[in-house]
């Protein structure tokens, strides 16, 4: 009998399955908007994900990038890397210039911060310290962009 050995999901994985099954994807508001902010996602984790990447990870990043360099950092990072680099992603610098677009792209950090912590196989330690930065984003995103707070 042969031990099964669990790999960790890479990023973009996580990604795959979440706009694949995200009940978010759907909504009228974001479906159509969807692309752009997707696509906006991924360069902002190839511009600004390895911020939280660990010496190894950046061997392996430049690496991967040697191969193809278009998302990179989401093919040899987790989850946890995606949970860290949310809430630069609802920075003002990183939203989308298009209000309407802006606001499905917070609407969206906003689910898959939700769906990690129930799909991600975020650690413990994630979860208690990375979780609450991503809902503090999204608050101050909802009120930069509306003026006041998300419900």
């Amino acid at each position: 009998m042969v031990d099964e050995v669990s790999v960790p999901r890479s990023g973009a994985r996580v990604l795959e399955s979440f706009f694949a099954s995200a009940p978010l994807t759907t909504h009228p508001a974001v479906r159509a908007r969807l692309p752009r902010v997707r696509s906006h996602l991924l360069t902002y984790l190839d511009t600004e994900g390895e911020v939280w990447l660990t010496p190894d990870e950046l061997v392996l990043v430049c690496a991967e990038r040697e191969i193809e360099p278009q998302d990179a950092v989401v093919r040899v990072t987790g989850p946890e890397v995606l949970v860290a680099a949310l809430p630069g992603f609802c920075h003002p610098a990183w939203l989308l210039p298009d209000h309407g677009d802006a606001r499905a792209q917070v609407r969206v950090v906003a689910g898959l911060r939700a769906w990690l912590a129930e799909h991600g196989g975020l650690s413990r330690q994630a979860s208690l310290h990375l979780l609450p930065r991503v809902d503090e984003a999204v608050r101050r995103a909802h009120t930069a962009l509306d003026g006041s707070p998300a419900p």
